[in-house]
């Protein structure tokens, strides 16, 4: 049994908000999890790495002291610390802002500003997310009067192009960018580090509750944060066509004109005919007709059928040309005005004009 993979089936109710408060709780010395300061040590560890004069005040023999209870330095978390942007008069949520203090001067020595990202579907290449949230807590500091030195963590699934983009885009030098998965600066290969080195003898063993908690914890990152019943589907696609249902539809898509119209019945034998062509498999006519109908954008039922966000292109396929819900043509953001976007927001349905996402994915 693994919680966090139940709490996230149906309705999905874990989402990246959840993860970073568990995240946070981890990254907390003060936190009954067990093992100290040794994830925050590591965490930041990979920022001395990329210049060993950063951190200096908390480094011991180049590599970041111990950080516990007792250490001499406190450390105080902020979850979802709203910042404004006065230069944009909006305002940015940061998921966590880690502050280091001097026990004994109570200066704020440092501020580490996280930005997460569970799925790289919530990561666009033109956002300048991670700028406005610098200034944002520049600007936050300067307020009540103080100037930590800022550094910037940025937390995506995997090193993929689009993440390596947009932390690229941040012109700053005091910035990091770890992985949760796929890479040796990873969340996953530090947790399991803590485990093989209580394994070893080298830390003091963890509780039976929290070693259970933070192994499936784990497993859930090992799965790209699927639920049980997003992994057993996708599996269950696997085995029989190849491919997911959705990933074989995007294929089948790309054998059409975006200008053209389409009668979506039409499109239903097409694409059971091009699935029997590609896998000598017969498609599931359930199947075939719940994989089309979230894939519509402005089909409003399609936020049953665990479609998140807005912007996710791998599902954002179709749209009807008319409310008849007869014809059909192909989905692309950049091309199509005044196109309703529907998606589950936590279990509500909500749309997003497609001109509205589109401005948006420019800020």
């Amino acid at each position: 049994m693994n919680i966090f993979r139940i709490l996230s089936s149906n309705d999905g109710s874990i989402n990246e908000p959840n993860v970073s408060s568990f995240l946070a709780y981890l990254l907390d010395p003060n936190e009954d999890h067990g093992f100290s300061s040794l994830l925050l040590q590591s965490f930041l560890n990979k920022i001395v790495a990329v210049d060993n004069e950063f951190l200096k005040k908390i480094q011991f023999v180049g590599k970041i002291t111990d950080l516990s209870k007792s250490s001499g330095y406190s450390i105080n978390i902020l979850p979802e610390l709203t910042v404004n942007i006065e230069s944009k008069k909006k305002r940015r949520d940061i998921d966590i802002v880690l502050e280091i203090i001097e026990d004994k001067t109570k200066e704020i020595l440092y501020s580490i500003c996280l930005e997460n990202k569970i799925t790289d579907l919530s990561i666009s290449k033109n956002d300048s997310q991670l700028e406005d949230e610098l200034n944002g807590l520049e600007a936050y500091y300067n307020e009540i009067g103080i100037k930590p030195e800022i550094y910037v963590i940025y937390l995506t699934p995997t090193p993929s192009y689009i993440a390596m983009q947009s932390f690229d885009k941040l012109e700053y030098k005091r910035k990091c960018h770890l992985f949760w998965n796929k890479a040796d600066d990873s969340v996953f290969n530090m947790l399991l580090k803590i485990f093989n080195d209580e394994n070893n003898g080298l830390i003091d063993p963890i509780n039976n509750q929290s070693s259970y908690l933070i192994k499936s914890f784990l497993s859930f990152i090992n799965t790209d944060f699927k639920s049980y019943i997003e992994e057993k589907k996708e599996k269950l696609e696997k085995k029989n066509y190849g491919k997911p249902v959705i990933d074989l539809l995007n294929d089948f898509a790309n054998t059409l004109s975006f200008e053209n119209e389409y009668q979506l019945e039409n499109i239903k034998k097409d694409f059971s005919s091009y699935v029997k062509i590609n896998t000598e498999k017969d498609l599931v006519k359930n199947t075939r007709d719940a994989h089309i109908n979230l894939s519509i954008v402005n089909e409003k039922n399609r936020a049953h059928y665990n479609v998140k966000k807005p912007d996710d292109v791998r599902k954002n396929v179709f749209y009807y040309v008319d409310d008849s819900k007869r014809t059909i043509k192909r989905f692309k953001l950049e091309n199509n005005s005044n196109v309703k976007i529907f998606f589950n927001d936590e279990g509500e349905i909500r749309y997003i004009d497609s001109d509205e996402l589109r401005i948006k994915n420019l800020e």
